[in-house]
């Protein structure tokens, strides 16, 4: 559920923080469309030159078994020693697992970068804090400055560099000192070091277990379902990888966000509609455990800028609950809640995600062809109605309201669409 009011009422002068954020989570997803694209083609070109040199060798061996004329012989030796070359290339070959160090170690790099323009948002959000940096410049360094402000830009820059060269233990000690604000106290903080851990291993000694390795994990309650022995390699992997673009976005967002409503409490609104824009996107995009991580941190802040935030939250992660099957977790994260007294728009939300169709149909009825926060287009567009509008209570309320068939309107969208896309590629050719 996206607040559209608020959400326009800020998108004129977007957050230092929020264009740092959002950065930071467009590189990851990037990461991820690359792992998700390119390791599958790297996947099957490998098998099919394996298939290929398999096949060479047996029909080049047959060959010169078989065959009494020089010529063919002469040929198939020849090529029957490129076959073996090809060989010993191959099976010293792993572009698979290229690729997933690669991508695996550039998430870090992502992250470390976002570290530092974080920081850097969140100084020149509020001038204040350069107050905080204790740094002593002699005269003469000073004096090379045409600008206080450039002389502080300068000196931000050295403090990031010096955060950066730290343990991400250490960089979050330190901003917890720096912010006065409490930074590790969450459930996936074990799960972030030891895939920081792990990057270590695999940027140094290509994976390698080390008793570093171990002692840092176990610092910090990582839990091992089996301890790993110092000297064996560990693996990426599928699974390992996904979960850990999960938890690197998870605490991005959470730092940046935490950092946001500390320095700027008076942009608590503002704080709110970005963190909902970011939930609404995930559920968007069927990322339903960040949908949920994020929507759980979002629902658990201490303060929310006001009560229809505070609802909105609510129902962007009961969504997110539903849609992995938690059926009964949704319902009773709403229930905590009277819905009674709320507008038509949080009305039909609890009816739609209750599985309350019927209910949603009057809902939508009563409320017409706006709400205050629902129109028309989002039952085309907003996630809380993915299921919603496959029902026959859905075609009946939209026809009683609108007039017509959802149907036609989703024509007209889908024409409106292939335009704009059609305009582009021309601009592009252009």
């Amino acid at each position: 559920m996206s607040d559209n009011k608020i959400v326009n009422a800020t998108s004129t002068e977007k957050s230092k923080i929020a264009s740092a954020i959002d950065n930071v989570l467009h590189q990851i997803l990037d990461i991820e469309d690359c792992a998700k694209n390119l390791i599958p083609i790297a996947k099957k070109q490998h098998l099919e030159k394996v298939e290929k040199v398999l096949s060479d060798l047996s029909e080049y061996e047959i060959t010169l078994e078989n065959s009494e004329d020089n010529e063919k012989r002469l040929i198939a030796q020849k090529c029957l020693r490129k076959a073996v070359r090809e060989t010993e290339r191959i099976t010293n070959s792993s572009p698979i697992k290229t690729l997933e160090k690669s991508l695996f170690i550039n998430l870090f790099a992502t992250f470390d970068m976002y570290v530092g323009d974080l920081i850097e948002s969140v100084y020149n959000s509020n001038h204040i804090l350069y107050k905080n940096i204790s740094k002593e410049v002699p005269l003469s360094e000073i004096l090379e400055y045409d600008s206080m402000d450039e002389l502080k830009k300068n000196i931000l820059n050295a403090e990031i560099e010096i955060l950066r060269r730290k343990s991400y233990i250490e960089q979050f000690k330190d901003m917890e000192k720096k912010f006065s604000i409490k930074l590790t106290k969450f459930e996936s903080w074990p799960l972030f070091i030891e895939l920081s851990q792990r990057r270590n291993l695999y940027t140094h000694c290509d994976g390698i277990v080390s008793k570093q390795y171990i002692d840092v994990c176990n610092s910090v309650g990582y839990k091992f379902k089996e301890t790993p022995r110092i000297g064996t390699k560990l693996p990426i992997g599928n699974s390992y990888f996904f979960d850990a673009c999960r938890i690197i976005t998870e605490v991005a967002v959470m730092l940046g966000h935490t950092l946001w409503r500390k320095v700027l409490a008076h942009d608590k609104a503002k704080a709110d509609s970005h963190l909902s824009e970011l939930v609404f996107n995930f559920l968007h995009m069927e990322h339903w455990m960040n949908a949920i991580s994020i929507g759980s941190f979002a629902l658990n802040l201490p303060e929310k800028s006001n009560d229809e935030m505070e609802r909105i939250f609510t129902i962007n992660y009961a969504i997110a609950l539903k849609s992995t099957g938690k059926e009964k977790a949704a319902k009773n994260i709403l229930d905590k809640k009277d819905w009674s007294a709320t507008t038509y728009d949080f009305k039909l939300a609890y009816a739609v995600v209750t599985n309350n169709y019927k209910d949603a149909r009057h809902v939508m009825k009563k409320m017409g062809q706006e709400g205050e926060l629902i129109i028309e287009l989002s039952y085309h567009d907003w996630p809380l109605f993915k299921d919603f509008v496959n029902s026959e209570e859905f075609a009946l309320g939209y026809r009683e309201v609108y007039g017509y068939e959802y149907v036609s309107k989703l024509s007209y969208i889908a024409v409106e669409e292939k335009n704009k896309v059609e305009n582009l590629a021309k601009t592009t050719d252009e």
